[in-house]
């Protein structure tokens, strides 16, 4: 093997452990690039060849692939939801009435009992009511009575 293939190998190996480092697809493209690069050294033995060959390669990846990727990794960390954020759209039991005036009010799902506000100070909710949980306030939940939504 040519030191060539070596360094080649070795950028590699670099690239790869700096994409795992960082983990926001940076230098991945590199990697197709220096790959490239190292087979290239063995049909062709001269280095400013194997440099446009990886550089070729690696803005290819970039510009054409990045956006796609990019494109799957938003809609995948969109959907992701955690804690209370998780149960937003999600629908509750009122176990004490809501009644924001007078800082009233709790909701079941899940089994857990949360805090629980009107998205307009003006209106109550029953208790045993169910509502839909629109957004997370603090530790409180903002909700909207299911009736009205639908």
């Amino acid at each position: 093997m040519s030191a060539d293939a070596i360094f080649w190998l070795v950028t590699m190996v670099l690239f790869l452990i700096l994409e795992m480092v960082t983990i926001s697809l940076v230098s991945i493209w590199f990697v197709g690039g220096s790959f490239a690069a190292f087979l290239t050294t063995f049909i062709v033995h001269t280095l400013w060849i194997e440099i446009i060959v990886f550089l070729g390669v690696s803005l290819i990846l970039l510009f054409m692939l990045r956006p796609l990727a990019r494109k799957f990794s938003v809609k995948q960390k969109d959907q992701i939801r955690s804690g209370a954020q998780s149960l937003i759209g999600k629908r509750a039991i009122v176990t004490e009435a809501i009644d924001n005036l007078h800082a009233k009010g709790e909701v079941q799902v899940n089994g857990q009992y949360w805090s629980a506000k009107t998205m307009d100070d003006y209106i109550k909710i029953a208790k045993d009511s169910i509502v839909v949980i629109r957004e997370v306030d603090g530790v409180r939940l903002v909700v909207e009575n299911l009736e009205k939504t639908a």
